[in-house]
């Protein structure tokens, strides 16, 4: 098995409450630009694009509560996420039903009036799940959307497009957590998360992963210390280095880099992740 750093479990309750600010943030925001975005670009392929960046959006929010409260757990970060995310997509659901059935619609352009209207019925949708199941069951025998050249969809084709949606979404803000800061290197000796040294080293590209996790895993660091000069600017391994000072470990990632020259239009950059977080303890790296 290959060395690689391992979350340590930890986490603490005022952490977890540090996320909260984020998170209510993020189930705020991003539902509300979700609905009115999909409302101003009616196509049923935007919609899948944009239902995985609601989500990696949400997570990206709950990544920052994450990181300042020093979470180390994936597991328990699974649960934030799902926990914010189950809250995310049901204010999305009360935005979506106050817009359709409210009278001015999707529009913002309201007077103070206008907007204390708005405020107090999502309140009260938040505060009454049954009565917006009950508008939604409404929305789905009447149909919300028709997709070009067919009818309103509406009924169990539709159930089955929300249910895609909720799953799009939730499964995107539990990877995007799990993936996120609760598994980047932390230095428990300093109580802080490790910073990338900048900038990246470069040697030449590694031709083998077995023989350079071989000569990592006996103490020899002589291929990540190969001279500058040998660098083929086409293709090449970047050295990322997480560290945090005074503590004796560091976590390494090396990337096979190649670019493939293009006459037209940007190059193309291939990336081939060799190991990931791999602990050295050699002082002099």
């Amino acid at each position: 098995m290959i060395k690689k750093y391992i979350p340590s479990g930890a986490f603490s309750f005022t952490g977890i409450l540090k996320t909260v600010l984020f998170g209510i943030l993020g189930c705020i925001l991003l539902p509300l630009l979700y609905v009115l975005v999909n409302h101003w670009i009616p196509n049923i392929w935007f919609a899948a694009i944009s239902a995985v960046m609601f989500g990696l959006g949400l997570g990206f929010f709950i990544d920052l509560g994450i990181g300042l409260g020093k979470i180390r757990n994936i597991k328990v970060a699974a649960v934030i996420g799902v926990f914010y995310g189950l809250l995310a997509y049901y204010m999305q659901w009360i935005f979506f039903d106050e817009f359709m059935y409210n009278t001015n619609g999707f529009s913002l352009n309201r007077d103070q009036e206008g907007f204390t209207a708005l405020l107090e019925n999502i309140f009260f949708l938040f505060t009454h799940p049954q009565a917006l199941v009950e508008e939604i069951v409404a929305l789905n025998e009447a149909g919300t959307f028709r997709v070009e050249g067919s009818s309103t969809v509406s009924g169990a084709v539709l159930w089955a497009l929300w249910v895609g949606e909720f799953a799009v979404i939730l499964i995107s803000v539990v990877l995007a957590v799990m993936f996120g800061k609760a598994s980047e290197p932390f230095s428990e000796q300093n109580d802080a998360w490790m910073v990338r040294r900048k900038p990246f080293a470069k040697i030449p590209y590694i031709e083998s992963k077995d023989e350079l996790i071989e000569t990592l895993d006996a103490g020899d660091l002589s291929l990540l210390k190969q001279p500058m000069e040998n660098i083929d600017s086409t293709n090449f391994a970047e050295v990322i280095v997480f560290e945090s000072n005074g503590d004796p470990v560091k976590y390494i990632t090396v990337v096979n880099t190649s670019v493939v020259r293009q006459k037209l239009g940007k190059d193309n950059i291939r990336k081939d992740v060799l190991i990931k977080y791999y602990p050295i303890t050699d002082p002099s790296f």
